[in-house]
């Protein structure tokens, strides 16, 4: 019974109603504004099953939370998407035209899909400013890094997303002196000036002060919109704070009363939806909190 609930709330309220086929082998009609889709997904290792039967669509500008234990599949959906790991099964599109399950990490990446992982990694000995220029998207050859200058568009590029992630202070500073919350935001930083269209941040207040973790929310939703956002995480304070940030911004928000229905009450006051009708109306981009199970 408990099985045969958490299928039905899945199936009703974690995948919209789309008329995709379960295994897709040509490239989606994008009439709904999906960026991605992700459809039947099977993953297992050494006969653990890491996914299970996964369907997954974002739209574009959408910032999506996706909550879960330890071991619930996140990261390894994740892997996925960005070529690291395949899929025993299924089939996954970015767009109508890029089949992510036919292309390479470094395809993927060129795509316009970017990841930050849960551990920065940023160069310690260059400047927040040096990092941004090596992490822009430009041709790479040996002398363009020695020796190349940015022109007037990359430079206001890099100011802008500066300003957009806190670090506009801190320019000039190597990243071996930044917080571990400064070099999250660098991190994603790097990313923006890839110019991703979809965005996946694995556990990215992990280890933050409150401040910082409340700048990093007022961010992430700052960049839904204008990018695609994938957040994976399981502190629900920073969840619930996205949630409040989004406010009447939200398009869709589970009804507590489904989680109720299909989770009990933990759950729904974890998640702390109140809404009353299933799901709320209109605006923007729209913030869903999944729960992978």
């Amino acid at each position: 019974m408990y099985k045969e609930s958490i299928v039905n709330f899945k199936n009703k309220y974690l995948s919209p109603k789309l008329p995709l086929r379960k295994h897709r082998t040509e490239a989606p009609v994008d009439s709904h504004g999906m960026i991605l889709y992700v459809e039947g997904v099977n993953k297992s290792f050494d006969g653990f099953k890491a996914i299970n039967d996964l369907n997954l669509y974002i739209e574009e500008g959408e910032l999506r939370c996706i909550i879960g234990p330890n071991g619930a599949g996140k990261s390894t959906m994740m892997d996925i998407i960005t070529g690291k790991t395949r899929p025993d099964s299924g089939t996954a599109w970015f767009g109508q035209t890029c089949n992510l399950l036919e292309m390479d990490e470094p395809a993927i990446a060129k795509a316009g899909i970017g990841r930050k992982f849960q551990k920065p990694t940023v160069f310690e000995n260059l400047s927040v400013d040096e990092n941004l220029e090596l992490a822009m998207k430009a041709p790479k050859t040996v002398l363009t890094t020695l020796f190349g200058n940015i022109n007037s568009e990359q430079s206001d590029m890099r100011d802008h997303v500066l300003e957009l992630t806190n670090l506009k202070d801190l320019r000039n500073r190597p990243g071996r002196v930044l917080s571990h919350g400064q070099k999250q935001w660098l991190e994603i930083a790097m990313l923006l000036m890839q110019k991703p269209k979809l965005l996946l941040v694995d556990e990215p207040v992990t280890g933050m002060t409150r401040q910082e973790m409340e700048k990093t929310g007022e961010l992430l939703v700052s960049l839904s919109g204008s990018h695609s956002v994938i957040v994976v995480e399981h502190d629900m304070d920073f969840v619930r704070y996205c949630r409040d940030l989004a406010g009447n911004m939200c398009r869709r928000v589970f009804c507590k009363n489904c989680i109720q229905n299909a989770f009990g009450d933990l759950v729904a006051d974890l998640v702390g939806v109140t809404c009353c009708n299933g799901f709320r109306g209109k605006i923007g981009f729209h913030c869903v909190f999944a729960l992978l199970l």
